[in-house]
């Protein structure tokens, strides 16, 4: 009888450990879904935030809807991992947001370095997140290559304007050093761009022309100060007023 009572005290062990098993097994399992769903809707968060960093910087439909197409895929995904509350409403929020795109709220110009590199870090993370949607199917190979093409147009197009405005500014300031440097970055991304848009030839020998008026009123506006200084130098009958400009012209 006690070597019945034993087996039963066994077995009854032997259970209770098989059952916590399974148990912190099945909560491993959860909690490794629930922080697969965690991060799949981390990611959606991101694809959200590059769409809106996108809107304020580019009109593009497309590329919004792609986007948007893009976070509907990871939210639904989330869904087939782990079912959620907010997983409708989610969506609802995706699809309402392609149908607000406004275009006079797109920027237009940039201020400054920072702002050029905010606006290319932007484009850079629309253009890698497209490429992994193109790998997921969610695009196709040529719209990718289209949208990806309008981006680096964009980005080409803003930053040749911002440092444009730059050497511009540089010159009202008469500075002509400075002013340079700016034409010479635009040029620059201009001529080693990569893409082929009608006028981009034309674009790169007008800021040249910039550079050389900037250089040809630089050199008047030295010529016409040192006439003026000689000139107060003189009196009404071309006679120096100072022994010293006297002595210059003597010199000379």
């Amino acid at each position: 009888m006690s070597y019945i009572l034993i087996i039963i005290i066994i077995l009854a062990v032997l259970g209770a450990l098989l059952f916590a098993h399974r148990l912190t097994q099945k909560e491993k399992l959860s909690r490794k879904i629930s922080s697969q769903a965690k991060r799949m809707l981390h990611r959606a968060d991101e694809i959200w935030e590059i769409a809106e960093g996108t809107t304020s910087l580019i009109h593009a439909p497309d590329i919004i809807e792609a986007l948007m197409d893009f976070y509907i895929y990871q939210i639904r995904r989330r869904e087939e991992v782990l079912s959620c509350n907010d997983t409708d409403s989610l969506i609802q929020a995706a699809e309402e947001f392609k149908t607000k795109l406004d275009s006079s709220t797109v920027k237009n110009e940039l201020k400054n370095d920072q702002e050029i590199n905010q606006a290319k870090r932007a484009f850079s993370r629309t253009s890698k997140a497209l490429r992994t949607a193109l790998d997921k199917k969610l695009i196709s190979g040529h719209s990718c290559v289209s949208m990806r093409n309008a981006l680096k147009r964009r980005t080409l197009d803003l930053q040749v304007d911002a440092y444009e405005r730059l050497g511009d500014a540089a010159g009202e300031r008469q500075d002509p050093a400075v002013a340079t440097n700016y034409y010479k970055f635009a040029k620059k991304l201009l001529i080693e761009s990569d893409l082929k848009f009608d006028g981009k030839n034309e674009r790169v020998r007008n800021i040249t022309e910039k550079t050389q008026t900037l250089f040809g009123n630089t050199v008047e506006d030295q010529l016409t100060r040192g006439l003026k200084k000689e000139n107060d130098a003189m009196d009404e009958h071309g006679i120096p007023k100072t022994i010293e400009t006297m002595q210059d012209k003597k010199n000379f």
